[in-house]
């Protein structure tokens, strides 16, 4: 209905429920009762008889990421949420190594990733949304992990610039965020994703980032890098396709590379309710799981070729570890 958006678009002028049924073409009514609510979330003030003003919420959650967030956590899920007791009674005792999953089932077949390549609003959504969690919800990952101080000696053992390559990498907040913390460190900072996210980068990124176009599906192009790093990239997938895409990347690993895995490691009892959330949520919407370390641990030994984890970083302000991992047979 675009109704925060014309309340921001004049942020010191109240709007009556008339304005906003003439700005957004919906019924007046309707717009009152929307507003009561809006008003009741705080997502706007109520400054008199049906007359609205924006406030604070109401500025922020215009920005795309959180608008973005608002359409991940919110109206997706509506799309499958319903069907879940069908699809419970239909495929009992619903073993996801065998039966469809549930986005699947609800849309004919098509998984979310096709449904995001043929409704851009909502692949441009996603994107906006992991951004701005990257940005504001998560420690960043070269603060968890000893990045300078490891970069710096391998740039001084071996002479060259190490190389960073983040796969799947968004829009880029994860390299920036490093490269602003360093910014006089020699290195080659590669960024890859899908062509609709890459083409949607705005002018800003570090003179040292460079975006590339890939499907980590494919085989991985830059061989033998110093870094390789996935944020919030397994978790989005079943083992079959993790293995798969971890598998292009230790192919091309050195004996001295490793491999950053950014995402949650699930403890054996007592999980929190916002890991245990994500879960569910990402098993639904995606077909994919956050996993305990014992799990990690077990995937990363089935890539081909084998990984090992040498440790995991933790910060107690975030859900999210960064996994550190080698190839097994490395020294």
């Amino acid at each position: 209905m675009r109704l925060l958006e014309f309340l921001t678009s004049s942020k010191e002028k109240s709007f009556t429920a008339d304005e906003l049924a003439t700005l957004s073409g919906y019924n007046k009514a309707l717009v009152a009762r929307v507003m009561r609510m809006m008003t009741a979330l705080n997502f706007a003030d109520d400054v008199g008889y049906e007359t609205y003003k924006a406030n604070a919420v109401t500025i922020c959650q215009m920005e795309p990421g959180w608008l973005g967030t608002l359409m991940i956590t919110n109206e997706w899920p509506l799309s499958y949420g319903p069907y879940i007791r069908e699809y419970l009674r239909k495929y009992k005792p619903c073993d996801l190594t065998k039966t469809e999953p549930l986005y699947h089932f609800a849309h004919n077949g098509e998984s979310s990733w096709e449904t995001m390549r043929k409704d851009p609003g909502l692949k441009q959504a996603f994107d906006d949304a992991m951004t701005v969690r990257n940005k504001h919800y998560t420690v960043a990952w070269h603060e968890k992990y000893p990045a300078a101080s490891r970069l710096s000696d391998i740039s001084a053992r071996f002479g060259v610039p190490p190389v960073i390559v983040d796969i799947g990498g968004n829009q880029g907040i994860d390299l920036q965020g490093f490269a602003e913390k360093n910014p006089n460190f020699q290195c080659e900072l590669i960024l890859q994703d899908q062509p609709e996210t890459i083409n949607r980068i705005q002018p800003g990124l570090d003179k040292r980032i460079k975006p590339t176009i890939y499907d980590f599906f494919k085989p991985q192009p830059v061989k033998n890098a110093t870094i390789y790093y996935l944020k919030s990239v397994i978790h989005d997938w079943d083992d079959e396709n993790s293995l798969a895409l971890l598998s292009n990347t230790a192919k091309v690993m050195a004996p001295d590379s490793t491999l950053l895995v950014h995402d949650m490691v699930l403890a054996d009892r007592h999980e929190s309710l916002v890991r245990a959330d994500m879960d569910i949520l990402t098993m639904m919407a995606l077909n994919g799981a956050e996993r305990t370390f014992t799990e990690w641990t077990n995937l990363l030994a089935n890539v081909n070729p084998p990984l090992k984890i040498v440790k995991v970083w933790s910060s107690p302000k975030d859900p999210q570890s960064v996994i550190e991992a080698v190839l097994a047979d490395s020294t």
